[in-house]
């Protein structure tokens, strides 16, 4: 059989993995190292993290801007990982132009030059990652966990380290780690894309070929002895509802259980028709979402389910249900039924992983450092079912067993404990601000030096997809495009009215309705329309205004039958409309204690006030509580009709005549016309600011104002200005906002958007970051400093840089199946041509860079926009 993958050693030792795929015109490169946390000595702890943030900073050659400014000129994305078991590099460019990501990631490899004064801001920024983290507690838990596992294992450390490990870190311990272990004979490369082997082969040899690999190199082997016990954790912080987390020690990537693993995650907890979803959330009524994911280290695996309880459910009750389906197993196996499903489901998602390089990329790198086969990301799922079942219960005897369970809690802290929290913060922050005032950067950024060598080449050419329409009798507007590189159709339908139609005092209503279609039909209870689904490998999902799903393409009519269901002919069950409340209350009270996700709320609320992009699409708990099932069934009728609704469906469809499909499963949808909103006036805003005072160790910034429509004459000159400040359609760090972390290390991650949430109306400029208290005005100062100033200065490099960009990201539009259903679907909404792609670099062209400055310099401005703070601070 033909390999999947091509391998090849260099004499150096440095081996190379190429997986060719040209579906579009992108490649991924990545360089993994066989080093991470669990290789650090006692006095090294978070240095391979930190060494990753630093390779960034330059070499002998590069400057320190240099790796982003050569990212941001050829159109390109890049980014670092760092793991307990290893660390990686990543490069995601257009195919006409990603060799230069060789030659940067070989002079990484010898020259990287861990400069002092950028080690004293980087160091800063990684501090404030550290913080970033510990304001996420399901993130803190489960590293407690892990560190309570192994008591004996280098995996007992975080791999950010602590604090008072990256305090102490000098350039010389940094450097000597880094010349121990990034060496060529301890390296993978890996690269995914449209790409010729022979070629590439000889790239890789010209580029990395000379470099000097250190034979004597070996890898510590760790020891870890388990026992048979079980710890607990719990953290009481400011949270509406509780949250659980279990947990087991599995065997490690290392032994290749992970596709076992994979069959027991879908028949426990993954998806409706899983067992624990069924006891837990449909009969017994205990928890409104549960959550399970492993983290598939090498020398030992974790398996964790997470659960969200129900007002007033213990961690007793849940857990007890637990052990009792696990009991189950083991003493009578799974069901034919419960194999078949979680079989098919594995392997339509191995089939969806094939949709996008970067991340087929890494899970290539992965599994060959765990497993030393290079084939092994593509056969895992091709292994032999007889013993399955078998398996599935024996795994389940051996590692799943009550003794073995450690539990992770997160629960409200109690209002007499809130002023120690307080005060434990502000000492922390004090002790920060102590020890960091020591290790300042005077210097400024470096500018670029080897970005001036590069040289630019124009796009492949790409056949950017067209769609063929038609529409039915019923009024659906259908647009479909056929793709056979994989055996599966994806298809969204996209009806007129959303969560902006819903009623004041009903918000809510939409994102109620799209839940209850998944909650029974006339021809199936919720749990029967879950299991013939899910036994298909079919990915069903239902949010307001939109219907999502994913099917082998032989199931096509399977699928559609489905789609009719919940269409004509949802149930709307009073059990089920309860279960529904309760799970979109408790998701409201778990959304509200996350202020990463609601500060933009609390922005849109501020500058929209009455129109309806003021709403937020999970509603409201006053709303959700008042909705009846009268409300949802009127909801229903009204709404969800075909005239005027649209649906994109792309995939291998060479054996359907699609619109007569079609036309025999939808015949029976019938609807009248929904009104189109007729949007208010939107009042200009003036600078203000808006405090919500949360419990947290940082505090959210989000800058808020008012953008243009999508069919705006500005649009094009906002988006072209968006590449330079925020690093845009790449998610560039070339960008003004990424260079005010470079220099002072202010915040870890700083991003936004000229152009969020644009649509028929207005959309929002947002700057967004997080930061400490104890640095909280300088950040302000900073950010709002380059609001003010940024457009003042352009070159004509960024300028058509930015140009370039959007150019070379079109094609990311049409890399999966689903992403194409959606561009088909914005074209259409905005009544945009069909060769819209095709003619967007001369439309572009046709903007100037002094049209664009002129143009922004309206926009952004200070005095038009309003500061929400989220953190610590009076009201």
């Amino acid at each position: 059989m033909k390999p999947h993958v091509i391998k090849k050693v260099l004499s150096n030792g440095l081996t190379v993995l190429l997986k060719p795929s040209s579906v579009v015109p992108k490649v991924s490169v990545q360089l993994w190292y066989n080093v991470g946390s669990k290789d650090e000595k006692t006095s090294e702890k978070g240095i391979a993290h930190l060494i990753e943030h630093m390779i960034f900073k330059g070499t002998k050659k590069l400057s320190e801007c240099d790796i982003n400014l050569i990212t941001h000129k050829l159109s390109g994305y890049t980014n670092a990982f760092t793991s307990y078991d290893y660390t990686g590099y990543l490069f995601d460019f257009p195919s006409q132009q990603w060799e230069p990501a060789l030659n940067i990631l070989a002079d990484c490899m010898h020259n990287a030059t861990f400069k002092e004064e950028h080690l004293n801001s980087e160091l800063k920024a990684v501090i404030q990652e550290l913080k970033m983290y510990k304001d996420s507690y399901t993130s803190s838990v489960v590293e407690d966990l892990v560190g309570m596992m192994f008591p004996d294992h280098p995996y007992h450390y975080p791999i950010i380290g602590y604090k008072q490990d990256l305090w102490s870190l000098k350039r010389e311990s940094l450097v000597n780690f880094y010349k121990k272990h990034y060496i060529p004979n301890n390296a993978t490369l890996v690269i995914v894309g449209d790409i010729d082997p022979d070629k590439t082969i000889e790239l890789v040899k010209k580029e990395f070929g000379h470099l000097t690999p250190n034979f004597e190199y070996k890898k510590e082997v760790f020891y870890h002895g388990s026992d048979l016990q079980s710890k607990s954790v719990t953290i009481y912080r400011d949270v509406q509802l509780p949250s659980y987390i279990i947990a087991w020690e599995i065997p490690g990537a290392v032994h290749k259980v992970d596709y076992l693993v994979d069959i027991i995650l879908w028949v426990l907890a993954d998806g409706k028709g899983s067992r624990l979803y069924k006891k837990l959330v449909d009969e017994r009524e205990l928890v409104t979402d549960l959550d399970v994911f492993t983290y598939d280290l090498f020398d030992a695996g974790i398996l964790f389910f997470y659960f969200q309880p129900r007002e007033g459910v213990t961690f007793d009750q849940i857990i007890q249900v637990v052990h009792q389906e696990l009991a189950d197993i083991v003493t009578n196996g799974v069901t034919h039924n419960e194999l078949v499903r979680a079989i098919k489901q594995v392997e339509v998602d191995q089939l969806s992983l094939l949709e996008n390089l970067s991340k087929q990329a890494y899970e290539l790198g992965k599994f060959y450092l765990a497993t030393g086969d290079e084939n092994y990301l593509y056969t895992r799922t091709q292994q032999s079912k007889d013993e399955l079942a078998a398996d599935v219960q024996s795994f389940v005897r051996n590692y799943l067993r009550p003794a073995l369970m450690q539990r992770g809690l997160v629960e409200p802290i109690s209002e007499q404990e809130k002023q120690h929290w307080l005060l434990l913060q502000e000492l922390s922050d004090e002790e920060d601000a102590r020890i960091l005032s020591g290790r300042s950067r005077e210097e400024a950024v470096e500018e670029g030096c080897q970005v001036k060598e590069i040289k630019v080449v124009p796009p492949k050419p790409f056949a950017f997809p067209r769609a063929k329409v038609f529409e039915l009798d019923n009024g659906l507007k259908v647009l479909s495009h056929a793709s056979s590189h994989l055996p599966k159709i994806d298809f969204l339908v996209d009806f007129v009215a959303d969560h902006l139609y819903d009623p004041k005092g009903k918000e809510g209503i939409s994102a109620f309705v799209a839940a209850m279609l998944l909650e029974g039909t006339k021809d199936y209870s919720a749990q029967e329309f879950a299991d013939t689904a899910e036994s298909l490998g079919m990915s069903i999902s239902s949010s307001p205004g939109q219907i999502k799903m994913s099917v082998l393409s032989e199931d096509l009519p399977k699928a559609l039958e489905l789609l009719q269901q919940m269409l004509v002919h949802a149930t709307m069950n009073n059990d089920a409309i309860e279960r529904v409340r309760a799970r979109m209350l408790a998701g409201l009270k778990e959304y509200w204690d996350a202020p990463e996700q609601f500060a933009g709320q609390l922005v849109r609320q501020d500058i929209y006030k009455d129109h309806p992009y003021s709403k937020n699409a999970m509603g409201t708990a006053e709303g959700v509580q008042a909705i009846t099932r009268d409300d949802i069934i009127a909801h229903y009728k009204k709404y969800f009709s075909p005239c005027g609704a649209r649906m994109a469906i792309v995939g291998d469809m060479k054996n359907y005549t699609l619109q007569q499909v079609l036309s025999e499963v939808l015949s029976s949808w019938k609807g009248t016309a929904v009104e189109p909103l007729v949007f208010p006036e939107i009042k200009p805003v003036k600078w203000h600011e808006v405090n919500y005072p949360i419990m947290r160790d940082q505090t959210v910034l989000y800058y808020g104002a008012l953008s243009v429509s999508r069919l705006d004459k500005d649009y094009d000159k906002l988006l072209l200005f968006d590449q330079i400040f925020t690093g845009g359609v790449l998610g560039s760090m070339a960008s003004r906002l990424f260079d005010l972390r470079e220099q002072s290390g202010l915040f870890y991650t700083i991003g936004g958007s000229l152009l969020s949430r644009v649509d028929k109306d207005k959309g929002l400029i947002v700057i967004r970051t997080i930061v400490s208290n104890d640095r909280l005005k300088e950040a302000e100062v900073a950010i709002e400093y380059v609001i003010d100033s940024a457009i003042n200065e352009v070159s004509d490099d960024e300028f058509t840089e930015a140009q370039q960009a959007i150019i070379n990201s079109l094609v990311s539009a049409f890399e999966s199946n689903i992403s194409t259903a959606a561009t088909l679907l914005a074209l259409d909404k905005f009544g945009l041509p069909n060769d819209y792609f095709d003619t967007r670099a001369a439309h572009l062209a046709q903007t100037s860079k002094q049209e664009m400055q002129e143009v922004v310099k309206r926009y952004l401005t200070r005095e038009r926009f309003v500061l929400v703070r989220v953190g610590r601070m009076g009201s």
